[in-house]
């Protein structure tokens, strides 16, 4: 019994890193360190992309093994009534990177065509290919939209990733965010929330200071009313009395 009344009369304090952002941040630093968290990471990674396809235009750019790729076909389309399909057209996909010979049928893997296209399809089959007259593992593939299947096979020096999942929609945004005006507007976001942010909070504080000077001035004019007042009463009381002592 003695624990437990010592437990419940114990007071709870604040952890001191809620107490510092209490006292030493305000609403626009704590607005300012959400933003950093969010868009720099972004920036980081699309500025990391851009910068490696620029360096090596042939190669498909990734960090830390994971890539991302936007869909520009109907290949892949998604067909929820035949269960087939992974992702849709303007769709951005996540792939990562794999070892070919630990893929197998029904992966869905993005390769390098032999024009050069990047292409993302479902492996049908592991087959085999001839190089200079020798056999070598290939893949089998097909977009499960597609009537047919790929034309070539696709061996294992042209395997880029493994599909992993689908951000919907996000394709478009994706392709823009790589372009200069892209990456402009990436950076420029924050700052003018920052901006807007700091115009709001100002014009709060502004209307919040003139509600409590207007209620000052008001306050300030009850009292000269009460001090004009008391002025008047006082020198009726004194005229009363001159009055009285002529009088006598």
């Amino acid at each position: 019994l003695m624990t437990m009344q010592a437990l419940g009369n114990a007071k709870v304090k604040s952890p001191t890193y809620i107490k510092f952002i209490r006292e030493k941040l305000t609403k626009l630093d704590i607005l300012g360190i959400v933003l950093t968290v969010v868009f720099l990471p972004i920036i980081i990674i699309n500025m990391t992309l851009v910068i490696k396809g620029m360096i090596n235009p042939e190669e498909v750019p990734m960090i830390f093994n994971r890539a991302p790729l936007i869909v520009i076909s109907d290949s892949m389309t998604i067909d929820k009534e035949a269960g087939t399909g992974e992702f849709n057209k303007n769709d951005l996909i996540i792939i990562k990177k794999v070892d070919p010979s630990t893929l197998g049928k029904g992966d869905v893997v993005t390769y390098k065509g032999r024009d050069g296209d990047i292409i993302t399809h479902r492996i049908t089959d592991l087959i085999t290919d001839k190089v200079n007259d020798q056999e070598v593992p290939a893949f089998e593939t097909k977009g499960d939209y597609s009537p047919g299947y790929d034309f070539y096979p696709v061996r294992y020096e042209q395997i880029v990733g493994e599909y992993l999942f689908r951000l919907p929609k996000l394709g478009g945004v994706a392709m823009f965010l790589q372009t200069p005006a892209g990456v402009i507007v990436i950076l420029l976001i924050p700052v003018i929330i920052v901006f807007a942010v700091d115009f709001l909070i100002k014009r709060k504080q502004q209307k919040t200071s003139d509600s409590k000077n207007a209620e000052l001035e008001a306050e300030i004019a009850r009292l000269k009313a009460l001090q004009a007042e008391q002025q008047n009463k006082e020198k009726e009381q004194l005229n009363e009395q001159e009055k009285e002592e002529s009088n006598e």
